[in-house]
């Protein structure tokens, strides 16, 4: 039986994959698109006492919003293919607190072309340029099951997605972090920067005006850049340091009005 993980936040990032599971420093994580799910910022992950947001400047802050998905017909979500053994999918099980690991229909799979690839058809073979072998059996599954009307055998391979718990849109007190956003934003360059392109493209939800009640207009948030101080408990503050231009570039080319309202939280 083989397992694979959907990566679509901070799973894209192999540097953050490798905390979790030691043993998946240096394997290939393919890059994949799956139709019919929609990345949305919504899930909630409450403060614990050991993180630095529990400070008094932030004491507002009850925790912080990563990202979720939810399903929509017609939608599709970019993000990494990760094979991993039954030890590797229970650490994963235990770092994805909050959400609940689904299976994905293997009809949902495909593998993600670059605009300048020639094979680049809507459901083209797999091609050469798929370079994890595992993933290669799930797209040529996955293609032979849209094509063909034969009943196939998927007992042998899983393809999981981590689902949120509950669906909630970023708040003052549950914001985006900009050091969550950077190691996304480090999976995703890693793959090119078209590929970051898309994650921008079809991620959801980076500026809500929320219940204001209570709150003025003038200090309400849900994105806070605390580079200088990251909330996100697997951020790389030297990476941030060094690419932060670069990726603020990038996002404004998507979302100019949500990133002028980003605030700096110290």
């Amino acid at each position: 039986m083989r397992h694979f993980i959907f990566g679509y936040g901070s799973l894209i990032c192999q540097q953050s994959r490798s905390i979790t599971a030691p043993t998946l420093q240096g394997a290939i994580a393919e890059p994949v698109i799956i139709s019919h799910i929609e990345r949305i910022w919504a899930a909630r992950v409450p403060t614990r006492n050991s993180n630095p947001v529990a400070d008094e400047s932030r004491d507002h802050i009850r925790g912080w919003t990563p990202m979720g998905i939810r399903r929509r017909h017609g939608a599709s979500c970019n993000g990494v293919l990760i094979h991993v053994d039954e030890e590797e999918l229970t650490r994963f099980d235990v770092r994805e607190e909050g959400y609940k690991r689904h299976r994905i229909d293997l009809i949902d799979v495909y593998p993600h072309y670059e605009s300048t690839d020639s094979s680049s058809a809507a459901d083209a073979p797999v091609t050469n340029a798929v370079r994890c072998p595992e993933c290669n059996i799930v797209f040529e599954k996955a293609h032979k099951k849209r094509t063909t009307n034969n009943n196939l055998d998927e007992s042998d391979i899983y393809v999981w997605v981590y689902i949120q718990n509950d669906e909630s849109a970023p708040n003052p007190s549950y914001p985006i972090t900009q050091s969550y956003v950077d190691i996304i934003m480090r999976g995703c360059l890693s793959v090119s920067k078209e590929f970051a392109r898309k994650f921008l493209e079809t991620t959801y939800g980076w500026w809500n005006d929320g219940d204001l009640d209570g709150i003025s207009r003038d200090t309400h948030h849900t994105w806070v850049d605390d580079r200088q101080s990251p909330m996100y408990v697997r951020a790389d503050s030297d990476f941030s340091m060094e690419h932060g231009d670069a990726i603020d570039r990038l996002i404004e080319e998507h979302h100019p009005n949500a990133l002028k309202k980003r605030v700096i939280s110290m």
